[in-house]
């Protein structure tokens, strides 16, 4: 697709994107997800498929390339004791490009990469492996559309359809430490401020918010906490939020 082609698309859906945003940037992300009457499907207790923390992938747990940038030995730990019960890869992963610039000194190798990397820990766990491809990934095959992060101290969220609550990156700090998973948002704001997101649209007017999700007030607090100790170049453009998860029975 030509250059001016995929500006055009980046700015029609972020127009398709602007309303939600500007209802909740009036009242906030905890009233506005309050104020929806069931919150409760989108903390999906059943799917324990690791994932990236890309925004065409929802559901599942989260890392980033399902932890490619990470210690191998240690991922496995995290996502034994995650019980975590298969593993994916996707179309056009930025850690997959990432890692294949690092050990291949050309990132056209990424996605062969990311599916290595996932197939191996699959089978070193004993749960199946899938790959994403983009015609079943929820976001263009050109560029990201997230505005926003969710920094999920549950490991159920899921954003949906994107229609109630919006898309974006997702980032299970349940299942990670602090320091990898603050790294992880980094990412996540290179992407949506860079070429390859929207850019020059976010502004302080319509900025990225960073989206704290917890099981109580003080898991939220405390997440909210970890998200203003974040450092990046972004400023005012990004604003730190966040709301409480309803009870979902098991």
């Amino acid at each position: 697709m030509a250059k001016d082609n995929i500006q055009q698309k980046k700015v029609l859906i972020w127009n398709e994107q602007s309303k939600l945003f500007r209802k909740i940037k009036e009242v906030g992300f905890a009233d506005y997800a309050n104020s929806l009457k069931k919150l409760s499907v989108f903390f999906d207790v059943e799917d324990g498929w690791v994932r990236c923390v890309d925004e065409g992938t929802p559901g599942g747990l989260h890392s980033a390339g399902s932890g490619i940038l990470r210690d191998k030995q240690e991922m496995l730990k995290i996502f034994r004791d995650a019980q975590v019960v298969g593993i994916t890869s996707h179309d056009g992963c930025g850690a997959a490009k990432m890692f294949a610039h690092a050990h291949c000194g050309d990132e056209s190798c990424g996605d062969e990469q990311g599916k290595k990397w996932a197939k191996e820990l699959a089978l070193e766990l004993g749960v199946p492996y899938r790959h994403i491809s983009f015609a079943k990934m929820q976001r263009p095959k050109e560029f990201h559309i997230a505005r926003v992060v969710y920094y999920d101290g549950t490991g159920k969220f899921d954003y949906g359809d994107g229609k109630k609550l919006p898309p974006g990156f997702i980032i299970s700090r349940k299942i990670q430490n602090e320091k990898d998973s603050l790294a992880e948002i980094v990412l996540g704001l290179n992407i949506a401020f860079g070429v390859n997101g929207f850019g020059k649209l976010i502004t302080e007017n319509n900025p990225f918010f960073l989206v704290a999700i917890g099981q109580t007030i003080n898991e939220v607090a405390k997440l909210k906490k970890e998200l203003r100790s974040l450092k990046h170049t972004y400023g005012k453009k990004v604003i730190i939020d966040g709301f409480t998860a309803p009870i979902v029975k098991p």
